[in-house]
């Protein structure tokens, strides 16, 4: 069955963009509910500061997991390192090297930024050996640089997970489904060096549903939600992340809502 996550508010989007994006942990457990009760099965979480801002903080996250676990011991909980523009890549590494969380999620070009990638074999050592690990991959040519890292042994597991991103650098940021293509031929093209043992695609804009329904159709997990657009197949704006998440829901063939 097709896993979905849901990613209910991201880096930037405040309630000036949408009223119900959650802003405060209290706001994202009881959308994280919601959207359970819809059918998403996990959580891309990012927590802000009072002023909405985008923050990196271990003992937040930690606290938010807890809170999240006692309400929804059946939710997956990701969180998320995302700079965002804010951090540099020291104080993701810094992050990463010190929470305690069941799965992260780390963008290859970020957390690179900076940084000699050879130096960087005992931090992803550790922390795969700690936590899940999502290698967020906006274009092929992340992909190329995720498949580098593993020729040369800086990055070693034997369980590889990936989310692919689409329409993050299109014109307006919008999305189609024809963008997964390249992420499919590169995989194909390297899988002997670099074969993702799980997959997941988010799509941004009013293209997000379309794009996810795609990515269904090849065997690929779902992010959805307020992070990446706030659109309806329809092309209205959907009431809340637990709206897109049972839109997308009735599409998916053979799903039980």
């Amino acid at each position: 069955m097709t896993f979905i996550m849901v990613a209910p508010n991201g880096a930037r989007r405040t309630t000036h963009d949408h009223p119900a994006t959650p802003v405060t942990d209290e706001n994202l457990i009881e959308t994280a509910i919601s959207c359970y009760e819809a059918g998403a099965r996990g959580l891309h979480a990012h927590i802000r500061t009072k002023k909405q801002t985008h923050l990196l903080d271990v003992e937040r996250y930690e606290s938010l997991v807890t809170k999240l676990n006692e309400r929804l011991p059946n939710l997956e909980v990701q969180v998320t390192s995302e700079a965002a523009g804010i951090y540099e890549s020291d104080a993701q590494i810094d992050l990463l090297s010190r929470i305690r969380v069941p799965w992260v999620s780390v963008a290859i070009q970020e957390i690179l930024r900076s940084q000699d990638p050879a130096r960087l074999q005992p931090f992803f050592y550790r922390l795969l050996n700690k936590s899940r690990v999502q290698f967020i991959l906006y274009n092929t040519d992340d992909f190329k640089t995720l498949t580098a890292l593993i020729h040369k042994s800086i990055i070693q597991t034997k369980v590889l997970e990936v989310l692919y991103v689409l329409g993050r650098y299109s014109d307006n940021q919008e999305s189609t489904p024809d963008q997964l293509d390249p992420f499919l031929d590169i995989r194909d093209r390297f899988k002997k060096t670099c074969n993702p043992t799980q997959e997941m695609i988010c799509a941004f804009g009013k293209g997000q549903i379309p794009c996810l329904l795609r990515a269904a159709s090849e065997g690929i997990d779902l992010r959805i939600g307020f992070e990446n657009g706030i659109w309806l197949p329809d092309g209205t704006t959907a009431d809340s992340n637990a709206a897109l998440v049972s839109a997308l829901v009735e599409l998916l063939p053979g799903r039980d809502a």
